[in-house]
């Protein structure tokens, strides 16, 4: 495993990572409109570019291909962390978010927060942090639980 800074090449990779997470792992917590309104973003590549261009995004390879990425933006906020479904569960995550909170640490920054998927929740917590409360949001008319989440790290 090797991580390195996003890079404007991986954004097409990194989309489709970001696909095959939310339908190959969400559809264990989410229902098929959901899954289909969630994994429909990012539709515009060029957008989600810009998105991973700001704050700190890094990705994880095996062997030289991508298989995840995760991002600071800002600098005190876990924006995005997804895995490829064939790589879940073997460190990619954990690894990529340490060096994320390493990184805030090194910036001084006092706490992380995020907001969490179902599935992401309990990641979340093994690595800190505490749910702050349960939020509704809604996306194309489509509405998802999410949970605020912060972990004290100064």
């Amino acid at each position: 495993m090797s991580i390195r800074e996003y890079q404007p090449s991986d954004v097409e990779i990194l989309a489709a990572i970001y696909r095959d997470a939310v339908i190959g792992i969400g559809s264990t917590a989410y229902n098929a409109k959901q899954i289909e309104v969630w994994s429909s973003f990012p539709e515009d590549l060029e957008e989600f570019h810009h998105l991973l261009s700001q704050g700190l995004t890094i990705v994880a390879l095996d062997k030289g291909e991508l298989v995840a990425f995760g991002q600071l933006n800002p600098l005190d906020r876990v924006a995005f962390l997804y895995t490829a479904t064939r790589v879940s569960r073997k460190g990619y995550a954990t690894k990529i978010y340490q060096q994320l909170e390493d990184y805030a640490i090194t910036q001084n920054v006092p706490r992380l927060h995020t907001e969490a998927s179902h599935i992401s929740k309990h990641f979340f917590l093994k690595m800190g942090f505490s749910v702050v409360e349960r939020e509704i949001v809604d996306r194309k008319n489509t509405q998802f639980e999410r949970f605020k989440m912060q972990k004290i790290i100064l």
